[in-house]
């Protein structure tokens, strides 16, 4: 009978055990299903990518049957102030018809006291999204101007190992457009560090030539000028093209004598009968001369070396065609011809 009694008493235990067992379980995948902390972290590493050409994220996330739960969570609690709650809406990310369009990508701890939740289109375009420990969305950042190729110019996006968001149109500072976020400790995106070029339109001519010359890039003048000519590396960010009509004001803005821009507009007409704006593609330090290679805007295969002095006066050029066989030789060695 004792054993009877103590049969039962274990079975009884074993089925109340595993019963709530199981119904823990239930309850805290139930729990964990709605918490932005269960979505899945990343860690910070040196360079985390978040741009058109693809991210850095890994796999995504595969949420099952669960997946339209996580998004709703996403913006069920709503905490932004009026310009930014109407700024948010623009996005359509709360528009529930909007949902098979976005996938959630990652969690990442841009701050230790906030989630970050990453968002992405299917046309790689990123969002980034700040919870607290309630899971109210609290501020976001949307990385949609970067995350496009605007003309030719080349956007990125990427986190660091410190947590802050870069943000950029070309990489090459100081000259090209950039902005750096992080999330401060109140879980807002916070703009550590930012350059926007200035308005070369509203500088006076001599400013210009000044500012052109100042951000062209550098050239070795051992680069063979055919080679260089027919890279496929320029872009309108990384080249400043000059029309036709402000070549003279800007490009000869200190050349004191007017004989050297005619000879020039005289000889590139022998060129082309096209619109003669001009590419300034690199420099070359040679001494006491500083050399800009340029190109025809309009007939790309024409090169152009213009010679200028310490004052940064046009005192000579040289045109190539890029066919033609004398092209095929060093910047330095055509100079010295």
């Amino acid at each position: 009978m004792n054993s009877i009694i103590y049969r039962i008493t274990i079975i009884c235990t074993l089925f109340v055990a595993f019963g709530c067992k199981n119904e823990s379980t239930k309850e805290a995948f139930k729990n964990n299903a709605l918490s932005i902390g269960n979505i899945e972290l990343v860690e910070i590493k040196d360079t985390l990518r978040l741009d058109y050409n693809g991210d850095d994220l890994g796999e995504d996330i595969d949420f099952g049957k669960n997946e339209s739960q996580y998004k709703s969570l996403l913006f069920k609690k709503i905490s932004l102030n009026s310009e930014s709650s109407g700024d948010f809406k623009k996005l359509g990310y709360n528009d529930k018809k909007e949902f098979e369009w976005i996938k959630i990508k990652k969690r990442i701890n841009l701050n230790s006291n906030y989630n970050t939740v990453i968002l992405s289109t299917l046309e790689s375009v990123y969002t980034l999204l700040n919870y607290n420990s309630k899971d109210e969305l609290i501020d976001f950042l949307d990385l949609s101007k970067f995350n496009q190729q605007i003309c030719q110019c080349t956007s990125k996006v990427y986190i660091d190992k410190k947590g802050v968001i870069h943000c950029q149109i070309e990489s090459g500072k100081p000259f090209h457009p950039y902005v750096n976020y992080k999330v401060n400790d109140k879980g807002k995106f916070e703009i550590v560090d930012q350059f926007t070029p200035p308005n070369e339109e509203k500088m006076s001519a001599t400013d210009r030539l000044e500012y052109i010359i100042k951000k062209t890039t550098p050239v070795s003048d051992n680069v063979n000028l055919k080679s260089y000519l027919e890279s496929d590396e320029f872009t309108t960010s990384n080249t400043t093209f000059i029309d036709e009509k402000d070549v003279e004001n800007i490009l000869f803005s200190k050349s004191h004598s007017s004989d050297v821009y005619k000879l020039f507009h005289d000889s590139i007409g022998e060129y082309t009968d096209d619109d003669k704006g001009i590419n300034v593609l690199g420099k070359v330090s040679n001494g006491s001369s500083l050399l800009l290679i340029c190109n025809l805007s309009r007939a790309d295969q024409i090169g152009i070396i213009f010679i200028l002095n310490k004052n940064h006066e046009i005192t000579d050029y040289k045109i190539f065609s890029s066919d033609h066989p004398s092209a095929d030789e060093s910047i330095s060695g055509l100079v010295k011809e």
